[in-house]
């Protein structure tokens, strides 16, 4: 890939010098993105929600510690020889109990490693959310930087336009023009015109545009700092591939969730197994008509699944599943990177090739507007010349523009697919 510097043409919105207080840079806006987009919090929330299901898988390591309370109104009648006697009265009871898993065969530990690697997983998945808003973002900011530039590009053709039909006017009234050459200005002036209506509505899409990926309101009079230019380092193909392995968020994110479902299969499996538990409590026990007495338990618990339903095999066959489903998204993902890396690689080129076609093109329909000017002010020239060179020049203006953008927001996906964009 050729490393490019192509030189402005007159089309830059401003300078450092002269940008103004409220003016946005391109990493201002990323932060701004990143701080308000609400896929970045549904994202987090996700994360959250894995990160809590680890701790909660990892507890069952700890002792299991509750206590008790409570008092009973027991009544009834006793009966003594000849004598009935009713009587009622209260029962306290109060204690604790606590339980300890001792060994189940690894199976706590697979469901803890399976849900540590869905919490990265997760992690991933946030890494991906944010690299696909700051992307965005690149894109939203480029796209208002374009929209402005071809407002300038008709705001120069409407004033051309008119100065050339006032010209036209004047030879006609001087008698070395047709009327033709005044109808055929105006209409090139009516032309210019709903274009720089368009171009005013552009503006106006891309600011919505940009608002809904920042996910806050901009202010009514702000100004983005014009960096739509060339001036990235390039990127071998060879090199682009082997960072988005390391570093892509999508194929991590996979790759996380084929170990999660390798430790969900042994977990499944070794529910199969016996476990062992260890419980053991303290109690009081007292009555209105009997003094407070206590005791203690301990003991050791072996259970050991015969018949659940089919459901452990079925937990099985679910795990294997999952798996699958796993390493499936994995090549697909693995897939994925090679395609859009790639597709990007000679989509960046492409616009780098288009950018110095266009940039002669600008050159060169300047250049025919020239000298179809001087030759109709001359007499030796037509109307429609110069017509014709005008609309030239402002699409070859905006064609550069949009081989700009294109460029731009190419490199900017590249670096997304890769993994590393911030």
């Amino acid at each position: 890939m050729l490393f490019l510097m192509v030189p402005g043409i007159g089309l830059a919105q401003g300078s450092d010098a002269g940008t103004r207080m409220d003016t946005l840079s391109l990493e201002q806006c990323v932060q701004i993105a990143l701080r308000h987009n609400p896929q970045i919090a549904v994202s987090q929330g996700t994360l959250e929600s894995s990160e809590a299901q680890e701790t909660l898988t990892r507890s069952v390591l700890f002792p299991q510690i509750s206590g008790s309370a409570g008092v009973t109104r027991t009544g009834g009648t006793s009966v003594f020889g000849s004598f009935v006697v009713s009587r009622s009265f209260n029962v306290y009871t109060a204690g604790f109990q606590a339980n300890q898993m001792v060994f189940d065969f690894g199976r706590t530990y697979s469901r803890i490693a399976e849900s540590a690697d869905l919490a990265h997983a997760s992690r991933q998945d946030l890494r991906g959310t944010e690299q696909n808003v700051i992307v965005n973002t690149y894109t939203a900011y480029y796209n208002y930087l374009a929209a402005q530039r071809v407002r300038e590009v008709d705001t120069e053709t409407v004033v051309e336009a008119e100065e050339h039909l006032r010209q036209a006017q004047g030879f006609f009234k001087a008698g070395t023009a047709p009327q033709y050459d005044v109808v055929d200005a105006e209409v090139t002036v009516a032309n210019a015109n709903v274009s720089l209506i368009q171009a005013d509505n552009n503006i106006k899409i891309a600011r919505i545009q940009m608002e809904n990926v920042l996910g806050v309101p901009l202010p009514k009079n702000f100004a983005l700092k014009d960096i739509l230019g060339v001036s990235h380092a390039p990127i071998s193909m060879e090199d682009a591939i082997q960072t988005a392995i390391k570093s892509r968020p999508e194929l991590l994110s996979s790759m996380a969730q084929v170990q999660a479902g390798k430790a969900g299969l042994t977990a499944a499996w070794t529910a199969n197994l016996p476990s062992i538990n260890l419980s053991g409590g303290y109690n009081w026990r007292g009555f209105d008509i009997a003094p407070l007495y206590s005791g203690w338990s301990l003991g050791l618990t072996v259970s050991l699944p015969i018949f659940e339903g089919f459901a452990l095999d079925a937990g099985i066959d679910q795990a294997k599943a999952n798996l699958k489903i796993a390493k499936a998204s994995n090549n697909l993902a693995m897939q994925s990177l090679y395609l859009t890396v790639q597709q990007d690689e000679y989509s960046l080129e492409e616009a780098a090739q288009k950018i110095q076609a266009a940039k002669k093109l600008v050159q060169q329909a300047a250049e025919a507007l020239r000298l179809a000017v001087g030759e109709y002010n001359s007499g030796t020239g037509s109307e429609l010349q110069v017509t014709d060179a005008q609309v030239s020049l402002a699409n070859a203006r905006i064609t550069y523009i949009q081989s700009l953008y294109d460029y731009n927001v190419g490199y900017a996906q590249l670096e997304r697919d890769m993994g590393v964009i911030k």
